[in-house]
């Protein structure tokens, strides 16, 4: 049976000092922002925008003019950061593999030895196959398909990104149970599973269905993993 693992969020505590110190102080301003970390901000809000505007409308609907209307910034604020459309569309593919990439690590952090990792990763993948960065990110993939300059532009991050993932599964021991040469293939065929589930699952939603091949999968693969186990001498 496969088990979910929750990541506990992180506890902010506000202090008795801080509440002082803002009595002391009632006409403190904040600080001002750096330009950096203005445009940090700008930044972020068009990539959140573009993935939520390809998510929903698709890569070719998705227009400058429809991303910065939801980011709620002028046009001109956009190309201020980028020099087009496929420059912001580039840095949103980055940012969701990075993204995808920093929390399938912090998951993995909260794995100990009383925990099943297989279970963690598969439940990782099949999430992350659902999430609306990664429609979006599918729909850019597609598009890439017959667009060879987004093709060009997105490939070596693409491969990154896999590489990456491979060898925190690596590092992490969530594939020390099967051979050396089966492992990059273990990984494709379950990521592929995941993401032609998503594809469906629009126009044939099946969660039933879904948590049937999850625990499939798991009990193929561990089963397969016996078999090639060495046993303790």
């Amino acid at each position: 049976m496969v088990h979910s693992v929750r990541v506990a969020a992180p506890t902010f505590v506000h202090s008795a000092r801080q509440d002082e110190m803002v009595t002391q102080n009632p006409t403190s301003r904040p600080k001002r922002r750096t330009q950096q970390e203005r445009r940090a901000a700008t930044v972020a809000k068009l990539i959140d925008a573009t993935i939520e505007a390809i998510s929903e409308l698709g890569y070719h609907r998705t227009t400058i003019q429809e991303i910065c209307e939801r980011a709620g910034l002028s046009v001109g604020a956009m190309f201020r950061q980028f020099d087009g459309r496929l420059d912001l569309i580039v840095a949103t593919a980055q940012e969701i593999v990075n993204r995808q990439l920093a929390m399938f690590r912090a998951l993995l952090a909260e794995v100990d030895e009383g925990t099943d990792a297989l279970a963690v990763a598969l439940r990782f993948m099949r999430q992350a196959q659902n999430s609306t960065a990664t429609v979006a990110l599918r729909e850019v993939f597609i598009a890439a398909r017959s667009d060879r300059e987004l093709h060009a532009r997105i490939a070596p991050a693409v491969a990154g990104h896999y590489d990456a993932i491979m060898a925190e599964a690596e590092r992490s021991g969530v594939m020390r149970r099967f051979p050396e040469h089966v492992r990059e293939p273990l990984f494709f065929v379950v990521l592929h599973v995941f993401s032609g589930q998503a594809v469906i699952r629009p126009v044939y939603d099946r969660p039933d269905l879904e948590d049937s091949v999850l625990e499939f999968l798991y009990e193929l693969l561990t089963t397969y993993a016996a078999t090639v186990e060495t046993p303790p001498k």
